[in-house]
């Protein structure tokens, strides 16, 4: 057994050489995907217009956002399968989380019910959001251009994006001081795989105001994309210090970390993203790769089989499977 060691380990680095940092979510284009949202007050009746829901993607880094209509309700539409978070944070309300898995489901539902900051310990709502989100109540936006930036958000949801980018633009030619359509527009400009126009509209967006948490979590993202890693670990790194509850931020910031060469660094967020959102598939890839990385071959195995057990058909499943197999062979089991 002792004799295998060396050969296991020689393997082992090969191996991170190679393989990405996580595994990318299973690709299903099927149009019926969907996720429905219903916000509740906390009598039971349903929730306000205009209260703003994040969509968080299994990679982590918000993946879409919307805003509720009369009746409370409002709908996703990924294009992909995966684990998905659904949450409200900021507005004066406390945060909310609930989780969807669309994996052997195409529809999912949660019911986020609202609670004001006031109800639990006293303090009133501020005109910062607690979780370092955009509220968009505090700025003075003129009409035309919030319904040029809803116009972006709707076209966006249904992924005609060009129609989404000029909505957005429109929205911050008519008010320029936009933290959200500039937000937003980077994001729609990530759909498009435009880093560099991303990050130009995700900086104006932090210049407009450097205390939201989101516009740094995806600029983080666009640079991990790049590869500059370095940067997006200064930029992850701050709005995980917005948003220090964000457990997709901080896995996010992991993967910087690990994309660095700083794997210690990313060994702690890495087990955090494991243990707050188990049924991330990428999050147990990339721990796995950093116990590999300190020398526990047990420890990785297991990491890669829950992994499988999870997405069976995931993009990295096949490397996976033949890691999980030499580990074994080189465990003796």
């Amino acid at each position: 057994m002792h004799s295998k060691k060396p050969a296991l380990f020689a393997f082992i680095f090969s191996f991170l050489a190679s393989a990405p940092a996580a595994a990318q979510r299973g690709a299903s284009n099927a149009p019926s995907l969907q996720i429905d949202v219903q916000v509740r007050n906390p009598d039971g009746s349903p929730g306000p217009r205009g209260v703003r829901v994040l969509l968080d993607s299994p990679e982590g880094g918000i993946y879409a956002d919307c805003v509720t209509t009369e009746d409370g309700k409002c709908r996703f539409v990924p294009r992909d399968t995966g684990v998905y978070l659904v949450r409200i944070q900021g507005g004066g309300y406390r945060d909310v989380t609930e989780r969807i898995e669309l994996v052997n489901n195409r529809r999912g539902f949660a019911t986020l019910t609202l609670r004001k900051v006031d109800d639990s310990n006293g303090a009133s709502p501020s005109s910062e959001a607690p979780s370092g989100e955009i509220n968009v109540a505090d700025y003075n936006i003129p009409e035309k251009a919030r319904q040029e930036y809803d116009q972006g958000a709707a076209a966006l949801q249904e992924k005609k994006l060009t129609d989404s980018i000029k909505h957005f633009q429109k929205a911050v030619s008519l008010y320029d001081s936009y933290p959200q359509a500039y937000w937003m527009l980077g994001k729609t400009y990530m759909e498009q795989q435009d880093w560099k126009k991303s990050e130009e509209a995700l900086k104006r967006s932090i210049a407009l105001n450097p205390k939201i948490a989101a516009p740094y979590i995806d600029l983080g993202a666009v640079y991990n994309q790049e590869k500059n890693y370095s940067q997006a670990v200064e930029a992850l790194h701050t709005g995980v210090s917005l948003s220090p509850d964000a457990p997709a931020a901080k896995y996010e910031l992991a993967k910087a970390y690990w994309g660095a060469g700083r794997w210690p660094e990313a060994a702690p967020l890495a087990e955090i993203a494991v243990k707050e959102l188990p049924d991330l598939g990428p999050a147990h890839v990339l721990l796995a790769n950093i116990r590999l990385k300190q020398r526990n071959a047990p420890g990785a195995l297991q990491e890669y089989q829950e992994y499988l057990r999870l997405e069976p058909e995931g993009s990295m499943a096949p490397q996976v499977r033949d890691m999980v197999a030499k580990l074994q062979k080189a465990l003796g089991q």
